[in-house]
């Protein structure tokens, strides 16, 4: 709506400059002609600018739209990080497959799943050096009615068990690993 607003606007500036430059050049005695092409420069190029300048606002506004809705759903991706206990871990590897599962606890490690409807954001913090962060975006609801999360090197597969708990399906295209995670809510 706002974009038609300033489409008219640009419409009207158009018209008036093109009035305003023909009557100017008609008093000061030039060619027919050359009143016609040089209104319709002008006004072309008042049009272009200003549709220019008016698109500029209207990406403003929504960039400020898109910000104002960033900071809610990063408020609500607060109330969704889950933090990771128990894994299942299915390695493909030259010799066959390797099998594995426990406790992160038991191993010293924690593994964090912030969650909202359109991005994952996977932490493992390390203790004395820079956490492990990957981020994944929300691709489509799977066939299992998991919600799918995806990045260039892993697909994230979602699945709510209960209101403080999900299983998170990590399948890591660079180690040829599966991972089934289950996480509670923090």
């Amino acid at each position: 709506m706002a974009g038609l607003v300033v489409f008219i606007i640009c419409v009207i500036l158009a018209v008036l400059t093109f009035r305003k430059v023909s009557n100017y050049s008609r008093n000061k005695g030039r060619g027919k002609f050359r009143t016609l092409i040089t209104s319709l420069g002008m006004s072309f190029i008042i049009f272009v600018v200003s549709v220019g300048i008016g698109s500029g606002v209207v990406s403003q506004d929504k960039s400020t739209d898109v910000k104002a809705s960033t900071s809610t759903s990063t408020e609500k991706a607060k109330t969704n990080v889950y933090k990771c206990d128990k894994f299942d871990a299915i390695i493909q590897t030259r010799q066959g497959t390797k099998s594995d599962s426990g406790y992160y606890s038991d191993k010293g490690i924690l593994i964090y799943y912030t969650i909202s409807d359109n991005e994952l954001i996977s932490r493992m913090p390390i203790p004395g050096d820079k956490d492990s962060v990957y981020t994944a975006k929300f691709n489509k609801i799977a066939a299992d009615g998991s919600r799918k999360y995806g990045n260039s090197s892993s697909n994230y597969f979602v699945s709510v068990l209960n209101d403080n708990t999900i299983k998170v399906i990590d399948v890591e295209f660079n180690h040829n690993a599966t991972i089934t995670q289950i996480c509670s809510k923090q």
